[in-house]
């Protein structure tokens, strides 16, 4: 696995950029932030293939701080976002009261962007209650955070993500009981914009598949770590000058297997992002123009087109593939 790792990685990293585009013309924020904390993650785990290629030597403390947090962040980021878009959906299949005056449309921002990055850093916070040392390296794999086998891990570290996914799974079945119930009544409200029944299921579909992913994910992780039962918490102790260091051969089958696992999740939640954006009108007339793009850059310089990339990404910006207001 050292050479798909990085190169899926980078490529799904550039993939998720593609829809956000539409996303923000919507005020989607939700939607945005899995696209940007998806494009995150891949970064990462790409660089750190890349760095610690057979190697488990460490370049930069720095780094692997800061990407050990972002590890955990990702967590419950993802399906804190499904949940702010099964809950704008539930509400707009249920045809509840929504105010639409600039002041509520910014609360609602306000209370996405705090769901899905405010929320990321508070989780991150209270791991290190729970983080016994600095981070461990694995060669091929890189930098990965630690988490003390307790009680008290379940509840902050494992908890939150799966209440969250069971969360957001909740709201997707009211959400699809409003839908079936008023179908016909929603179609013809939502004729004449954006959101049709069809963008609308597809933003449900993705809600179901992320955390599905997001559940899977949590409980591959929870088991590895408390394989061995749970640790009394009178024996913690903290040594943040503490890291471990693993070579190919050093490292356990059972734990290669589960980084493998965990970045291969995270592969299917682009999918997931990606295909289910794809499959709508706007998704693949935008799709076939980039390609036709990125045809033209490979053609000979007489055949280039003049219009330049950015010119195409700023008409592009214009059309909103959800409205979300």
């Amino acid at each position: 696995m050292q050479a798909e790792i990085p190169v899926l990685s980078f490529i799904f990293a550039v993939l998720v950029l593609f829809p956000l585009p539409w996303y923000f013309r919507a005020r989607n924020i939700a939607a945005m932030s899995i696209g940007i904390w998806l494009f995150v993650v891949n970064v990462v785990y790409a660089i750190d293939a890349l760095q610690w290629t057979g190697t488990y030597r460490i370049p930069s403390l720095l780094w692997c701080d800061i990407t050990s947090a972002l590890i955990t962040a990702v967590h419950v980021s993802i399906p804190a976002a499904c949940l702010c878009i099964c809950i704008h959906l539930e509400r707009m299949a249920s045809f509840c009261q929504m105010a639409t005056t600039s002041v509520a449309k910014r609360r609602r921002i306000l209370f996405e962007c705090l769901m899905c990055f405010g929320l990321s850093i508070l989780y991150a916070a209270l791991h290190l209650i729970v983080q016994p040392r600095r981070f461990d390296v694995y060669a091929d794999f890189g930098c990965r955070p630690t988490t003390y086998p307790s009680i008290l891990a379940v509840f902050l570290v494992w908890m939150p993500p799966l209440a969250l996914s069971f969360a957001t799974l909740i709201f997707c079945g009211i959400t699809w009981h409003h839908f079936l119930l008023h179908g016909v009544q929603f179609s013809r409200t939502r004729a004449s914009s954006s959101l049709a029944s069809g963008a609308y299921i597809r933003l449900v579909s993705m809600a179901v598949s992320e955390v599905t992913c997001t559940i899977a994910a949590t409980l591959v992780t929870m088991v590895f770590n408390l394989s061995s039962g749970l640790a009394p918490w009178a024996d913690f102790k903290r040594d943040w000058t503490k890291i471990l260091s693993f070579s190919s051969a050093a490292t356990p089958r059972s734990t290669t297997a589960m980084l493998v696992t965990e970045w291969a999740i995270v592969i299917a939640q682009c999918i997931f992002f990606i295909g289910l954006f794809v499959l709508g009108d706007e998704g693949r007339s935008r799709l076939h123009e980039a390609l036709e793009i990125v045809r033209r850059a490979f053609t000979f310089p007489e055949k280039r087109s003049t219009c330049p990339i950015s010119e195409w990404y700023v008409a592009c910006c214009s059309v909103s593939f959800v409205n979300f207001c």
